[in-house]
C-alpha cells in the first residue's frame, strides 16, 4: 500500500470532542509517531481542554484515517482540532487555540504527512463550500509541519501566507558541559548569589521537582493558590478564578501525569511552595515551560528566576529532554535573557481551493486589519490605565 501516492485516497471524518474520544488509544497512537509532536493536541491535554474551559470554543476534530471507507479503518494518519465557522459569505476555519495551548499543529502521521494535509485541505472545501482559508496559529517554522503546509500549497497550488511572526525563547538540553549560570552575566549571578543567601537567612530552603501523578495531585492545588495570590488573581485570570480552568489544569494534570508528560518545578520555603514551574513533556526529547508563579511577597528575592535557573540545570541534565519550548510571549522580561535559543513562530493561512485567490486575498487584508485594530486597542487601554 502506498501511502505516499498523491491520488491514494483515506477515509476523513469531523467529529465533536465526546466522539473523538472513543478513537483514544488510536490518537494516541498516531501521537507517538506524528511528524512534529504536539502535547496540546494529545487526548490527554485536548479532551480535557474541551472538557472544562467553556470559553475555548466547540472544535471539531478532522480525523484522517488509512482506508477508503468508515467500515474499513486502519491506523488514524491524522487528527486536526478544528473551528469551522457557519457562514454564508467566504470564511476562515481556524486550529483550535485557547489560552492554554501554545501550539497548533495538527497531528500528521511521519509516513504520509504531505498527503493527508492536502486530503484535509481538500476535505475542508469539498464539505464546507463558502470555506476560503484554514488558519493554524503558533507553528514553528523550523519544524515540519510548517513545512508541510508550505510544499502542500505549492503542489496543489494554494495560496499560503504566515502572519503575526514573533521569535519565542527556548533551551537546547543537549548542551554539554555548561550550567544556567553560564545563561547570566558575572555581575547577574553576583545578584541571584545574594538573594539565595537573604533566602536562607528566612528559613528552610529547597529544591524539588515532582513528577509522581499521586504527588502531583497535591503540587498543583498548592501551585494554583500561589497563582490565585498573585497580579493573576487580581487580574481574574489565574486558574481557581474560573471553575472550568481549575477543572481542567486538576484532569489534564493527573492524566499527563499517569503517562510522565507532566511535572512541577519548585521553590519552598520551610516546606510551603513560594515559586512554581508546570512542565510539559512528550516522549521524543519535547519539552514545554507551560505556566509559571511565585509568591510576590518576596518578589524582592526573584524566587521566579531561582527556580528557573535550577530547573535549567535539571533540565541541562535530563537526558529525555533536547529542546524546550518557553511557550512565552515575545521579548518576555525573564525568559528571553536567560534561555537564547529562538524559535521562530507564525501563524499560518492555507487556502483551501486554487480557484480562491480572490476570497484568500480579501480574508488576509480583514485579519490583518482585525489584529491591528486589536493591537490599537490593547495600547489605548493600556495607556488610560497608565494616567
Amino acid at each position: 500500500m502506498d501511502e505516499s501516492r498523491p491520488d491514494f485516497v483515506h477515509f476523513l471524518e469531523c467529529l465533536s470532542a465526546e466522539a473523538a474520544q472513543t478513537y483514544e488509544d488510536q490518537w494516541r497512537d498516531l501521537a507517538n509517531r506524528a511528524l512534529e509532536p504536539n502535547i496540546f493536541f494529545e487526548p490527554g491535554f485536548a479532551l480535557n481542554a474541551a472538557r472544562h474551559l467553556p470559553g475555548a470554543g466547540q472544535p471539531k476534530f478532522l480525523l484522517c484515517w488509512e482506508g477508503g471507507r468508515v467500515e474499513a479503518r486502519g491506523r488514524l494518519l491524522g487528527l486536526w482540532p478544528i473551528c469551522i465557522p457557519k457562514s454564508a459569505f467566504p470564511s476562515i476555519a481556524r486550529s483550535w487555540r485557547h489560552e492554554y495551548g501554545c501550539s497548533c499543529a495538527p497531528l500528521l502521521d511521519s509516513a504520509c504527512a504531505l498527503v493527508v494535509m492536502e486530503q484535509m485541505a481538500a476535505w475542508l472545501r469539498d464539505n464546507h463550500p463558502r470555506l476560503s482559508v484554514v488558519e493554524a496559529p503558533l507553528l514553528i517554522k523550523a519544524n515540519p509541519t510548517y513545512a508541510v503546509m508550505r510544499d502542500a500549497a505549492r503542489q496543489r497550488n494554494l495560496p499560503f501566507n504566515p502572519m503575526g511572526q514573533y521569535d519565542r525563547a527556548a533551551l537546547d538540553a543537549t548542551l554539554v558541559a555548561v550550567g544556567a549560570r553560564d545563561f547570566v552575566s558575572a555581575k547577574k549571578r553576583k545578584e541571584l548569589q545574594r538573594q539565595f543567601r537573604r533566602f536562607r537567612e528566612l528559613g528552610a530552603v529547597a529544591f524539588h521537582m515532582t513528577h509522581d501523578a499521586d504527588d502531583l495531585r497535591t503540587q498543583i492545588e498548592a501551585f494554583m493558590l500561589l497563582e490565585a495570590k498573585g497580579w493573576k488573581g487580581r487580574k481574574g485570570t489565574a486558574f481557581l478564578n474560573h471553575p472550568g480552568s481549575a477543572a481542567f489544569l486538576r484532569a489534564m494534570s493527573r492524566t499527563l501525569g499517569r503517562e510522565g508528560k507532566c511535572r512541577i518545578y519548585w521553590l519552598s520555603l520551610d516546606g510551603r511552595m513560594i515559586a512554581g514551574n508546570i512542565v510539559l513533556l512528550d516522549r521524543r526529547g519535547q519539552a514545554y515551560f507551560w505556566k509559571t508563579a511565585y509568591d510576590e511577597d518576596y518578589a524582592a528575592l526573584s524566587p521566579g528566576v531561582l527556580l528557573t535557573m535550577d530547573m535549567t540545570d535539571r533540565l541541562l541534565n535530563d537526558k529525555e529532554v533536547e529542546i524546550v519550548d518557553s511557550c512565552a510571549i515575545p521579548d518576555h522580561p525573564m525568559i528571553d535573557h536567560l534561555w537564547r535559543v529562538r524559535l521562530p513562530v507564525a501563524d499560518v493561512m492555507l487556502g483551501v481551493a486554487p480557484e480562491g485567490r480572490f476570497a484568500f486575498n480579501g480574508l488576509l487584508q480583514r485579519e490583518k486589519f482585525r489584529r491591528s485594530l486589536r493591537e490599537r486597542t490593547k495600547a489605548a487601554l493600556a495607556r488610560i490605565k497608565a494616567r
